[in-house]
């Protein structure tokens, strides 16, 4: 089975950004550790962007990026019920709905990693 590609631009209200980073930090950052040490996530971050044009006034948007070893690994994530009651917390951050893609890789260039790293 491919990878899957996931994309997701949470619109996070501005006041609350620190906090919302708290929380991610506290309550996600460690499955994202689990699920990466066991291979399901093959790449996982989250970007503040400091330009979105998808952002309106009084939004900070994050992109959270993941590159999972298959679709299911996408589901075995969604469907951890630590996972949802975290995303259930999260949403009280959100006063706009999330914008998701999710997809396949068709091209893809990467820098080879420098000697020494």
């Amino acid at each position: 089975m491919a990878r899957e590609y996931t994309t997701i631009v949470l619109h996070i209200a501005a006041d609350r950004a620190a906090d919302f980073e708290a929380l991610f930090e506290r309550d996600e950052l460690q499955r994202w550790e689990d699920y990466t040490a066991r291979g399901r996530f093959l790449e996982a971050r989250l970007i503040r962007c400091r330009y979105s044009a998808l952002q309106a006034e009084g939004i900070q948007d994050y992109v959270l990026h993941v590159v999972t070893a298959d679709e299911h690994a996408h589901h075995e994530h969604d469907d951890d019920p630590d996972f949802k009651a975290y995303n259930e917390r999260a949403d009280a951050y959100q006063p706009e709905e999330p914008t998701v893609t999710f997809g396949d890789l068709v091209f893809e260039r990467t820098t080879a990693p420098s000697p020494g790293s």
